[in-house]
């Protein structure tokens, strides 16, 4: 008899599919198929099933399945089993044929078995299946119109029930046909549509969820909207409604199967999700128009229009005029194509994820692509003449010099006083002269996303407990290292978060400040006035800190200041470029601070990476074999099952494979031997040697920790940090 478990993961299997494409193609159609048949024959135990559709005037033949209990051993009748199959996935029979006609044509279930009245009709069909049939089950697929059949014959002899379906096994095939029928009318019928209101009630259904049609049925919490505000509601898709304990939150959501959203409104909010109820789309807009008036007054030709339309509108509007602007094109804020565009470029790149925005002119286009989970990948492509327009109007939100177009130029953008929406983020942006125009990154700056704490970052327990112990020392120098992009600002912004007490002075020098942190004393770079890492740190010294954060050590001058204010009584953090940690001291060295210097103010250095995590949703575990295998034995001396990601992805990491970063660490912790070594002015290599005597874990062999642990995979390892040649 079919379990309720089963019944429930078909359900589920379904309704992703349905909820997460808005508009399902035909290509979906036979995996649907597929799915949707093994299920039946899972749960039912049929000996025999055959999916039908309706195509114009004929009944196809989609999936034909046939058990190996109806032919044992005997290879010749199953050929002519397999020959049968192939020969009906070819057929097509007039509409009203037989049975399967007739349940189409009256929209009603057949139900057969030997002792019932309809025998005869049984044992005729004997002669077209080859095998003698005791029992039959056929329901219409069914929305608003008839689109086909699912028919199945016998249950299997190890079901013990004499090859009989029952009625519990009508009525599981009558809901499996209702799951998949509206699927398959939205692949095979573009017109087809299910209303806002329906498709609640629809998923409400399936997951077992409370339905909320009017908003009188709930109790909503007006302070819980306001601290969770407008941008996390509006890109989560998520309304919470009320607290349920100081870390809960019963929430309104109209796709509550979308756990990459839950997840995120969960790190967002720092509140867990224990209580879903459904919520229709339209509803779902109606409170947000209630409680966030002021983020929806504006109209549909500014902030509800998205990128795809604007890029659109411009595209035929260059196309047709040659692309000249028009001085006003740049400065109305409710018009102009150019303002929504730019405008909905960094809300479309906010709500995606995305880290880094890049405006990327070509030879005959304009591309412009986001960089998400540290991969870029390309979002629009709009005429070449659009370059200067954009670049201007991005040029004209951050105060550059829109008539310099030869030299780069540097800028901060806050965006919330150029849009109506409540999203509260900066972006850093940087100009560059290329070949065919001006190219723009902008780096996004979430202001609702505060530091995380450290053992958030990846951090190993072993290396979590040794910088712990590091950032409690009351003097010495502490040192980042690592590529543009690999989290080095964020860990340091979490270890002073961590320190930061009322009873300690924490200074920073920044450039530029990417995070306000609270009763820490933060100073912005402004090299053109003067004001750079080297005068900020003299003036620094003169004003009583016990912390100093300086976001980068770049030449001779704020190397040695650095080092002296580690030397007298203050812990110094900062950052620098190079490939690991070892590779810092002779980086320091190059800059002209004495290596007894270096080794008598070096508290510790940790070169970082950020590695792609493998989505825990569609993950797959294998055991590794050959180069792998030794691979990973040779660096963390362990062998057994890791995770690989699933080449089709799935909507939780929108087919990607992968979901979010997680960061590996190579912390070298000054030591005796170190010390000696430094002093010596050994290699880089025997540097190396001495930190993994002294119990450092490299790079790679935190990479290959992490894919132990089931975080990412050996591709994505070897991808950013290569084996060591010293193991």
């Amino acid at each position: 008899m079919a379990t309720p478990n089963i019944a429930n993961a078909l359900r589920r299997s379904l309704l992703i599919k349905v909820i997460s494409k808005p508009a399902p193609s035909r290509e979906d159609l036979d995996s649907v198929i597929e799915l949707t048949a093994s299920k039946v024959v899972e749960a039912l135990q049929a000996q025999s099933m055959t999916f039908y559709l309706v195509e114009g005037n004929d009944i196809t033949f989609k999936h034909v399945y046939y058990s190996p209990t109806l032919w044992g051993r005997d290879k010749a009748r199953e050929k002519q089993f397999q020959e049968t199959r192939d020969k009906l996935l070819t057929l097509k029979l007039p509409l009203g044929t037989g049975n399967v006609g007739k349940v189409i044509q009256t929209g009603e279930p057949l139900f057969f078995t030997k002792d019932g009245p309809d025998a005869a009709n049984l044992m005729s069909m004997a002669k077209s299946t080859g095998f003698e049939v005791s029992s039959m089950l056929t329901v219409p697929l069914k929305t608003n119109i008839v689109i086909g059949a699912i028919q199945v014959l016998n249950k299997e002899p190890a079901a013990g029930t004499d090859g009989a379906f029952t009625d519990t096994d009508l009525k599981l095939l009558q809901e499996v046909a209702e799951y998949s029928s509206t699927l398959i009318q939205r692949m095979v019928d573009p017109k087809f549509q299910l209303d806002a209101d329906d498709t609640a009630r629809f998923i409400s259904k399936l997951t077992d969820l409370p339905l909320v049609t009017n908003e009188d049925e709930i109790e909503i919490d007006d302070k819980l909207i306001e601290v969770t505000g407008d941008a996390i509601i509006r890109r989560e898709g998520i309304f919470p409604h009320k607290q349920l304990s100081p870390n809960s939150v019963a929430v309104l959501m109209t796709n509550p199967l979308d756990y990459a959203k839950r997840e995120s409104f969960s790190q967002a909010t720092e509140m867990n999700i224990e209580e879903v109820r459904v919520i229709s789309a339209t509803l779902f807009e109606k409170l947000l128009k209630k409680f966030f008036k002021e983020s929806k007054a504006q109209t549909a030709t500014s902030d509800d229009v998205d990128i795809g339309s604007v890029a659109e509108v411009i595209s035929s509007a260059y196309d047709e005029t040659g692309g000249e602007v028009k001085a006003e094109d740049l400065e109305s804020e409710d018009s102009a194509p150019i303002i929504q565009l730019t405008n909905r470029i960094i809300e479309d790149a906010y709500v995606s994820g995305a880290s880094d925005i890049h405006i990327e002119p070509q030879e005959k286009e304009l591309m412009v692509r986001y960089r998400i989970d540290g991969l870029c990948q390309e979002k629009l492509r709009l005429p070449k003449q659009v370059t200067n327009a954009l670049v201007t109007r991005l040029k004209i939100m951050c105060n550059l010099d829109i008539a310099e177009r030869r030299l780069p130029q540097d800028g901060r953008i806050v965006f919330k006083k150029f849009t109506k929406k409540n999203i509260d983020i900066d972006l850093r942006v940087a100009t560059g002269p290329m070949k065919d125009g001006e190219k723009v990154v902008m780096r996004i700056l979430d202001k609702q996303k505060s530091t995380l704490p450290l053992p958030a970052l990846g951090f190993s327990d072993e290396n979590l407990a040794k910088y712990r112990a590091c950032i409690q020392q009351p003097y010495g120098m502490i040192l980042h290292c690592g590529p543009t992009g690999s989290g080095k600002s964020m860990t340091l912004y979490s270890a002073l978060g961590e320190i930061n007490t009322p009873d300690i002075n924490i200074q920073t020098a920044e450039d530029p400040i990417e995070y306000t942190l609270q009763g820490i004393n933060q100073m912005q770079m402004n090299r053109q006035i003067g004001l750079t890492f080297a005068r900020a740190l003299r003036c620094y010294l003169r004003m009583d800190p016990d912390v100093i954060l300086v976001g980068e050590i770049r030449d001779e001058e704020t190397a040695q200041i650095a080092v002296e204010a580690a030397l007298t009584g203050h812990l110094l953090v900062s950052t620098l470029h190079t490939n690991d940690a070892p590779s810092t001291i002779n980086r320091i060295g190059e800059m002209g601070v004495e290596p007894f210097n270096i080794s008598a103010s070096l508290v510790c250095v940790c070169a970082q990476r950020l590695l792609r995590r493998v989505c825990k949703n569609c993950k797959q575990p294998y055991e590794p074999e050959g180069r792998e295998k030794a691979i990973i034995e040779k660096a963390i001396g362990w062998s057994g099952q890791i995770f690989k990601a699933n080449p089709q992805g799935c909507p939780m990491c929108n087919g990607t494979g992968y979901k979010g970063r997680v960061g590996i660490h190579e912390l070298m912790t000054n030591s005796e031997e170190l010390t000696e070594g430094i002093n010596k002015e050994v290699e880089v290599a025997e540097l190396k040697r001495i930190a993994m005597r002294t119990g450092m874990k490299t790079l790679h062999q935190d990479s290959i920790l992490k894919v132990k642990m089931g975080l990412t995979t050996v591709e994505e390892a070897l991808a950013n940090v290569p084996p060591d040649l010293i193991l």
